[in-house]
């Protein structure tokens, strides 16, 4: 594709979405528009950036920005120099600089431009009334990279798999006033919305889906984007991997005992486990241990980043995956035999287990009531259907968890 291809407003003026529906975080990048910094979106394939980014230029369109001071360029689709780029939108577009004129500059898939952070940084320097907007689908590489030579200029924004409220609006379900929750709970479908991570595959069939995320995404992120990102040669390590915990949600990972039982170096282990992670494949919760909390890197649970990335069909790890995710969980307790599901950290302790139960027993509420005791944490379970308050621990629905309190 050429530039001009990427860039049809030029000559119509106007752009041709496909997708109408918002994701949550437009509302926040539409109002960054008019700031001083360079916003970069982050997130897996297939969850949206693209379509978020046309949805921006549209919105632009729409205020009566001239079409000619909007530039898109995609590096998934063309491998290009970036000042090349610049250079040419400024000789045969925009007949000006990009200096002189209050221009939107949107790059997709930057991270695969090499050099990018550095690239950038001049730009913003030396153009200070363009406005850049970036996406990427690698994200602790991006952050890291632009943390040395963007501190100051850029914010990052993740854009997750669907959540479940967004899973509502995109299928046409309104969400209901808390008040009024116990009257359309019935209609809130938790479980369909579990495989449901990726807008297009909405109006698919359970087989479809599957195929689907196993092909643009799931091949896509192991066999082309890690390999161009990371230089991995080893694909082999990275299926194992990527499948062991998509079969088993919520498994501790022991670096010793994959490293024999795959024969593979353990730093080969650690590094796929890497880039799994970085590509948005798996999430690692670590342990917090200790009286201050501090995280122990070694033993960590891994989960798929999304249950719809999951393969095995275990309903409690997938229920159990699914508030991974909704929480962008990061952090677990275990301490003997006790172990608390996911531990926020968000100025104040909050301890969430996740149990696929519609009744829960005294049992499960043994190591999260020693938890909130011993940290003076606050405690949720969230339950298939129970709701309740015992040892001044929560037990919700997840349902209502997850629109009203998470």
């Amino acid at each position: 594709m050429s530039i001009i291809d990427f860039n049809p407003w030029w000559e119509t003026g106007s752009i041709d979405l496909k997708f109408r529906k918002k994701r949550f975080l437009f509302k926040e990048l539409k109002e960054s528009l008019s700031k001083r910094r360079i916003d970069v979106i982050v997130g897996l394939r297939r969850v949206g950036k693209t379509v978020l980014i046309h949805q921006l230029i549209e919105h632009l369109l729409g205020l009566g920005v001239e079409p000619k001071e909007i530039l898109y360029f995609s590096f998934d689709i063309e491998k290009e120099d970036l000042p090349r780029i610049i250079k040419w939108y400024e000789e045969r577009v925009l007949k000006d600089r990009i200096r002189d004129r209050h221009v939107y500059i949107f790059l997709d898939e930057v991270h695969k431009l090499k050099g990018w952070e550095d690239q950038i940084k001049v730009l913003y320097d030396l153009n200070p009334k363009a406005k850049f907007v970036l996406s990427g689908s690698a994200s602790l590489n991006l952050i890291k990279r632009a943390g040395e030579s963007l501190a100051g200029r850029a914010k990052f924004h993740h854009l997750p798999p669907l959540t479940f409220k967004e899973f509502l609006v995109f299928s046409g379900e309104p969400i209901p006033k808390e008040e009024d929750y116990w009257i359309h709970k019935r209609r809130l479908d938790i479980a369909l919305a579990r495989f449901r991570g990726f807008p297009e595959t909405l109006g698919m069939s359970d087989r479809e889906a599957e195929e689907y995320v196993r092909e643009m995404v799931l091949e896509r992120v192991l066999y082309r984007d890690i390999p161009e990102s990371f230089g991995v040669e080893d694909l082999e390590i990275l299926r194992v991997l990527a499948r062991y915990i998509a079969e088993m949600p919520g498994t501790i990972l022991n670096v010793d005992s994959l490293s024999r039982d795959l024969g593979r170096h353990k730093k080969t282990v650690r590094n796929a486990l890497l880039y799994l992670e970085l590509s948005f494949l798996i999430r690692r919760l670590y342990n917090l241990r200790g009286s201050f909390l501090a995280a122990s890197r070694k033993n960590p649970k891994a989960y798929p980043f999304h249950p719809s990335l999951a393969i095995g069909r275990d309903e409690d790890r997938l229920f159990e995956t699914l508030i991974a995710s909704e929480l962008n969980a990061k952090y677990y307790w275990r301490k003997g035999n006790m172990e608390v599901d996911f531990v926020l950290k968000n100025g104040e302790l909050i301890a969430v287990e996740a149990k696929n139960e519609e009744r829960i027993s005294p049992s499960d509420l043994k190591a999260i009531r020693r938890f909130c005791k011993r940290f003076g944490a606050s405690g949720y379970i969230i339950s298939r259907e129970e709701e309740r308050t015992e040892e001044g621990i929560r037990i919700v629905p997840a349902t209502k968890f997850l629109l009203y309190m998470k």
